[in-house]
């Protein structure tokens, strides 16, 4: 049984990864990889780590969410709660969330590994945890689980002391992996419909450094004073300029759900 009290945060993520790799290599490890990469191959197209991020902005009680988009990576930033040790615990594990569905959007503890679609190498800088995933790191990858063994960054290459608390720096793996990160940010794929579903998050920016072009959309706070609906405008921005406005009627309903759907 490990003890993980009164560590500070890189002698917690030392910890765990020390735990990790003292584990079973032939049975447990191997296990674990291999089913990690099936996991990996369920998601159903590239995009499917951008609704992991939203989720995760939402969770943490974030009002704003930021993508960035540059020559070879991609930084996702959000203002909300920092990360604590339950959350580090649920990103180095599979199928094992702290998140409960009644309290959260994400709870399947599986939303995360889908950036290994995009990125083997993906960092995580949160509150006062710097710490990163790295497939080059181990000789026999294919047998490690590497994408949950996490890396203290003893040097971090960016800072969340500002108003985005918690920063994921997403290297791609391949540079043609650009063009459908872009196609996935746009209006088709999300759109901003997307914020009637979440809780917290009331704006997405979405910049892209290559062309200097930018995307915002902003939910305004409930317009109604009835209990019975709910009100919101949404608006959307290209680099700065109104391009569409909508006011949604909400209405919000328990429904009980067939077993066989269950």
């Amino acid at each position: 049984k490990v003890v993980y009290k009164n560590m500070n945060q890189k002698e917690y993520i030392t910890k765990i990864r020390e735990s990790q790799i003292n584990s079973d290599k032939e049975f447990m490890l191997d296990s674990l990889a291999g089913g990690i990469d099936r996991l990996q191959k369920a998601f159903p197209r590239y995009g499917s780590f951008l609704m992991e991020f939203v989720q995760n902005a939402d969770d943490a009680h974030s009002s704003s969410l930021k993508i960035e988009i540059s020559n070879n990576q991609l930084l996702i930033s959000n203002n909300g709660l920092p990360f604590e040790e339950v959350n580090v615990k649920s990103i180095c594990k599979v199928g094992r969330s702290s998140k409960t569905p009644k309290d959260y959007i994400g709870y399947l503890g599986v939303g995360f590994k889908s950036v290994f679609l995009i990125s083997e190498s993906p960092e995580v800088h949160s509150g006062n945890y710097h710490f990163k995933f790295s497939k080059k790191e181990w000789a026999d990858a294919i047998h490690i689980p590497w994408q949950i063994i996490p890396i203290w960054i003893e040097t971090p290459s960016i800072s969340n002391d500002g108003t985005y608390k918690t920063k994921f720096l997403i290297p791609l793996k391949e540079l043609k992996l650009l063009d459908k990160i872009k196609e996935e940010v746009s209006p088709l794929h999300l759109n901003d419909r997307i914020l009637l579903f979440l809780r917290h998050v009331k704006e997405i920016q979405i910049k892209k450094s290559e062309d200097k072009q930018s995307r915002t959309i902003k939910k305004s706070d409930n317009l109604s004073e009835n209990k019975e609906y709910e009100i919101y405008q949404i608006e959307e921005y290209e680099n700065e300029n109104l391009k569409n406005r909508d006011k949604w009627l909400l209405f919000k309903s328990v429904c009980d759900v067939p077993s066989e759907i269950k």
